[in-house]
């Protein structure tokens, strides 16, 4: 099985300080995103599973519309393979149910006064990410157990959270000892991928201009996120290794 444990704003940094083995795995460093303008979550996505930059095409869709993009799988590298499994990724089968629910709070976040009113909106954030965080946990441990010759997990949880609280260190820490410890159990050939990382601004997180990469077989240096479709379709020949 070849799995992709794709953690959306997985920051270099922090797997660093944080010491996360797991994730960091045999090989690991930053993407080069230099080729966006931004580092758009559903752009880098969308570009990753095609092999090619979807910018202009994601941001002519607007702010709105973007989050309904729906890739066929023909246009995918997932099309190489027999039994895929794609879990919650952005472009492919994304819940937007939940990235709109997000939406809605951290606009109330934003438009409440008062510390006190403010500290209960985001405690109603957290929960949500954490909830779903949850949910795709438990379905990605159940189809690594599966017969699939490919898994992909998507997990939002670390820029969810991060907009509103990257400034929180023990917050931070917790998650990310906790998807250290979703990469400890994972068995097979492995690539950790995040879109881009995020840097501090005040207690908030925005997007950085970088992203994170590791495997268990390979250096690949420092990867473009659209070079990710040639890496599977070496997989697909058994030749991917040194």
């Amino acid at each position: 099985m070849i799995v992709v444990y794709a953690v959306d704003a997985l920051e270099y940094r922090l797997v660093e300080e944080f010491n996360c083995i797991n994730l960091k795995q045999e090989f690991y460093g930053k993407t080069d995103i230099s080729e966006f303008s931004e580092p758009r979550t559903m752009v880098l996505w969308s570009s990753f599973m095609t092999g090619k930059n979807k910018e202009e095409e994601i941001l002519a869709k607007g702010d709105k519309e973007m989050w309904n993009t729906r890739i066929g799988v023909e246009e995918t590298f997932f099309s190489l393979f027999d039994d895929p499994l794609i879990l919650d990724l952005p472009g492919f089968n994304y819940e937007k149910e939940q990235h709109d629910k997000e939406r809605v709070i951290l606009k109330k976040f934003f438009d409440t006064d008062g510390k006190e009113a403010k500290e209960a909106v985001r405690k109603e954030y957290n929960s949500l990410s954490f909830e779903h965080h949850r949910k795709i946990k438990g379905e990605f441990k159940t189809a690594l157990k599966e017969d699939h010759d490919f898994v992909l997990g998507y997990f939002s949880v670390a820029d969810v959270i991060g907009h509103l609280n990257f400034g929180n260190r023990t917050l931070m820490k917790m998650i990310y000892s906790d998807l250290d410890e979703i990469a400890s159990g994972i068995d097979g050939d492995l690539i950790v991928l995040s879109d881009h990382g995020m840097e501090k601004i005040g207690i908030f997180g925005d997007h950085s201009n970088h992203g994170f990469w590791s495997t268990n077989f390979r250096d690949l240096i420092r990867p473009k996120i659209t070079d990710f479709y040639g890496l599977f379709e070496e997989f697909e020949d058994r030749q991917y290794r040194k």
